[in-house]
């Protein structure tokens, strides 16, 4: 019985440890930050709430930055600019960013050049439509998304340390 306790007791140290973890705890609201932002963008360019749009890969902001920003700013912030954690995020995110505006983008732009030849194919009898599987076009991000990302995740951290938010 004592050790059911310790363990029950352990679990829950675990999960206020996890509660009260700024850096953590600062990428999940980056995250939920942009999440919010892109269902928004989406209303508003798209005139309803497509669940594709908002968790989908690509548009603005880049949900993929954003909490990666977060995650980044707030180790600054909590263990210091000068460390070596902070380094690592910094690269991170750098990575991140480029493969969002770069390497997924041009993969976007290669499924859409693809698409094209297949359904010109399709319309020139040439391939039959079961043969035909759509590509998802939209798998990267304009720089300016990735920008906005960074912005909002950024921001978010700032606000959840300004604020003392989840701190122990």
């Amino acid at each position: 019985m004592l050790l059911a306790e310790n363990n029950e007791s352990s679990f829950i140290l675990f999960i206020n440890d996890i509660l009260h973890n700024q850096v953590f705890m600062a990428t999940i609201s980056g995250w939920i930050m942009a999440v919010i932002t892109k269902a928004f963008v989406s209303l508003i360019s798209h005139r309803k709430l497509l669940l594709e749009n908002f968790l989908g890969p690509g548009g603005m902001p880049s949900t993929h930055t954003s909490p990666i920003a977060a995650m980044m700013l707030m180790v600054g912030l909590v263990e210091g600019f000068d460390t070596t954690i902070f380094a690592v995020g910094a690269v991170l995110l750098s990575v991140v960013m480029y493969d969002a505006s770069g390497i997924r983008r041009a993969a976007g732009r290669h499924a859409k050049a693809i698409n094209i030849i297949f359904r010109g194919l399709q319309e020139r009898e040439q391939i039959r439509s079961a043969q035909l599987i759509e590509l998802k076009e939209l798998l990267g991000h304009e720089p300016i998304e990735v920008a906005g990302g960074a912005v909002i995740g950024m921001l978010t951290a700032y606000y959840v340390w300004l604020g003392g938010y989840f701190a122990a």
